[in-house]
């Protein structure tokens, strides 16, 4: 088995003409003052154009996407006594629009761990044949600094033939360094026109638009090191007269839909629990991706026991989420809440209950509310939400978006994701969760 060193690129296709299938290993060690099972090791692969810029979501294997189009490349689960990560990949099956393939290995939440790959004794990689079970090369690091994040090689096409370079390169920007250089925000999915006549690339998975709503979400969701992160994920839709319109146009289904694809992430068993309210508040029945279609249609519109298009009332519904989160199903999850409304808050008279007394009130319990205002509505209260003093932690968010549909699905999960992991890491701080 011939072993590569830095930089010593070889032509697969030359070296080992038979091996169209093809199994990569990676294993890790620490050095031994070092507690092996506090670290959370990651690989990635992105599988790139040539623009350098995956062609789309899913060309970004990792955990939560184990497999690309056609199963062309799939990375397998950890193996948690040897630490260890296997990719396979079948050569023949990789779309023509891939030319390079990335290997990237990461430490999660490396910077508040105080982690880096110089804790680590070696990385090693080692191919395989995938059906002779023939060692063919490998390639070990064992020099690293502080880096957070490693290239530790590509394989890329020249001359119509796959070549493996072992980079070992690292980076101390984690895997946003990655997400940076290689997803392009302006998805390339189209091919030039002039290509428009050649016969279309082998690509059996098609992926519904729930699925490439995860993908979406998945990538903010790495930006934000929140891939670990378990939470149960609910929704507070606002029914009052000024949302009419956004009910029967299908607005309000296609947010729900784009939430329901975060919550899957997060949550367990897919699940998003939901509310609306106007004057008096309606519990709904979860959402799942069995129960999503026509969802606003079948469980609001056309249910004549909720309540809808009259004047908001914030607190009845808010005392109702807590009620279900903190007393018919505590549990030890925290719960991040999105709240969605287009008139402002109704402000409350002295004496009554308000927005503002709930969020101190709740301040230090493992619920998180993020307030969404969409439209012209007056957002004064919830502009001011930093401001709020006398709560135990901050643990409320307010965006604003004139108009939610322009609004990518990117940009909306950037938005609702934006302080979610300061909160979790000061809910942690205060033991307000474990």
């Amino acid at each position: 088995m011939t072993q590569l060193v830095k930089g010593q690129r070889i032509n697969l296709a030359q070296q080992f003409p038979h091996s169209n299938k093809m199994t990569i290993s990676i294993n890790w060690e620490l050095k031994p003052e070092f507690v092996s099972s506090l670290y959370e090791i990651d690989v990635s692969v992105f599988m790139l154009n040539e623009q350098q810029k995956i062609p789309a979501e899913e060309y970004f294997v990792f955990y939560n996407n184990p497999s690309s189009p056609g199963n062309a490349l799939s990375l397998s689960g950890k193996d948690g006594s040897s630490f260890q990560q296997t990719i396979s990949i079948e050569f023949s099956e990789i779309c023509k629009k891939v030319t390079k393939m990335v290997f990237v290995l990461t430490i999660h939440d490396a910077n508040s761990a105080q982690q880096n790959f110089s804790q680590f004794s070696f990385v090693k990689m080692t191919a395989s044949d995938s059906e002779t079970k023939q060692h063919l090369f490998t390639f070990i690091q064992d020099q690293f600094t502080k880096e957070t994040a490693c290239e530790l090689a590509n394989i890329y096409l020249k001359d119509s033939s796959w070549r493996f370079n072992p980079v070992g390169q690292g980076y101390e920007g984690g895997l946003q360094e990655f997400l940076n250089r290689y997803h392009d925000d302006e998805d390339a999915e189209e091919p030039p026109a002039q290509e428009a006549i050649a016969p279309p690339d082998p690509e059996p998975v098609m992926l519904s638009k729930l699925d490439l709503l995860k993908k979406k979400a998945d990538v903010v969701i790495l930006k934000k090191s929140l891939q670990k992160t378990a939470a149960r994920v609910g929704v507070v839709l606002d029914i009052s007269g000024s949302m009419r319109q956004l009910y029967n146009n299908g607005t309000v289904q296609n947010v729900v839909e784009r939430l329901l694809a975060l919550a899957t992430r997060f949550d367990n068993d897919g699940v998003l629990d939901a509310w609306v309210y106007d004057v008096r508040f309606s519990r709904l029945p979860s959402i799942t991706e069995a129960t999503l279609p026509d969802f606003v249609n079948r469980e609001i519109l056309n249910n004549k026991s909720v309540s809808k298009f009259r004047m908001n009332n914030e607190p009845p519904v808010m005392r109702d989420v807590l009620q279900k989160y903190l007393e018919e199903e505590n549990s030890s999850l925290p719960v991040y809440l999105i709240f969605i409304n287009d008139g402002g808050i109704k402000k409350a008279s002295r004496g009554q209950d308000s927005v503002t007394k709930i969020l101190k009130e709740s301040s230090d319990k493992p619920v998180f509310w993020q307030f969404a205002g969409i439209g012209n509505g007056n957002f004064e209260v919830l502009r001011k939400l930093d401001e709020l003093e006398g709560r135990y932690i901050d643990n409320a968010n307010f965006f604003h978006i004139l108009d939610i549909e322009k609004e990518t699905d990117e940009e909306l999960y950037e938005k609702l994701l934006n302080e979610f992991p300061d909160w979790l890491r000061e809910a942690k701080n205060n033991n307000v969760i474990g």
